[in-house]
């Protein structure tokens, strides 16, 4: 009976699972998501592929951009260095020794510009006989050479300082030079281009900065040359004034008496 009964039951359990594999359920939401997740899929594929050749091109480009010159920089673009060389001069009486070391080195440039050119003599009690229109006029010249001598020596003091700051300056620019040419590829990177073109900035900069100072102290030479002139043209208006104006009654005092004295003059 055992047997039996089970045989039974596996006969019953077969007869069960082919009736059920004969019945499939169709259900329009299922397939209706199906559908839509494999187009959500289909999607993302699509996006995949079109991020992988956007990072390919970008891969590409940088590998092109990363190529080196096929030669040595150095050896192709470097140039021959011009620096400063010292003011050389003769200094027989030694005058001019003190000139040409403030030249060099910007220091002692009033020292300097004392003992290169001749001393200003004061008027002391020689102005007072003049009037005091002609004593202001002696008295602007007087004060514009000095005036003259103070921009002269700052022009020299600029000059000696420049010229005893090229070393670091040339330093500076022989060290980017070579930075900028080394067939090392380190220095060649996108960080390392950046640092170098900064500091190519910062050089120019202060090199501007000196160019502008060499500039004013021409400037400051012009305006008093512009100046010279300017009371050089004062001067001749108001001579062309005083004989305009005070020269014909003078001229007639002169010779008011001169026609009656030659038609009277009688021999004795």
């Amino acid at each position: 009976m055992t047997r039996r009964f089970a045989l039974a039951l596996a006969l019953c359990a077969t007869l069960g699972a082919s009736l059920s594999a004969q019945f499939v359920v169709y259900d329009p939401a299922n397939y209706a998501n199906a559908l839509l997740r494999y187009y959500e899929l289909q999607q993302q594929l699509f996006e995949l592929i079109s991020t992988y050749e956007q990072i390919r091109t970008q891969y590409l480009l940088l590998k092109q951009q990363a190529q080196k010159l096929p030669f040595s920089l150095a050896a192709r673009y470097r140039t021959l260095a011009t620096p400063w060389v010292p003011l050389i001069g003769t200094s027989t009486y030694g005058r001019t020794a003190p000139w040409i070391l403030s030249a060099t080195t910007g220091t002692n440039a009033v020292a300097a510009l004392t003992q290169a050119t001749q001393a200003l003599q004061p008027y002391g009690a020689g102005l007072a006989g003049l009037s005091a229109a002609e004593t202001a006029r002696i008295q602007m010249r007087y004060d514009r050479t000095q005036l003259q001598d103070g921009t002269l020596a700052t022009a020299l003091s600029a000059i000696g300082r420049l010229r005893q700051a090229e070393t670091t300056v040339e330093t500076t620019l022989r060290n980017l030079e070579s930075d900028a040419y080394s067939d090392v590829s380190d220095y060649h990177t996108q960080i390392a281009v950046l640092n170098k073109i900064n500091a190519t900035g910062v050089t120019a900069a202060r090199m501007a900065k000196d160019t502008n100072a060499l500039l004013v102290s021409l400037l400051e030479g012009q305006m008093l040359d512009a100046t010279e002139r300017r009371e050089a043209s004062a001067q001749a208006i108001a001579a062309q004034a005083a004989f305009l104006t005070e020269a014909r009654p003078l001229l007639a005092r002169t010779t008011a008496q001169t026609t009656s004295a030659l038609t009277t003059f009688r021999i004795p």
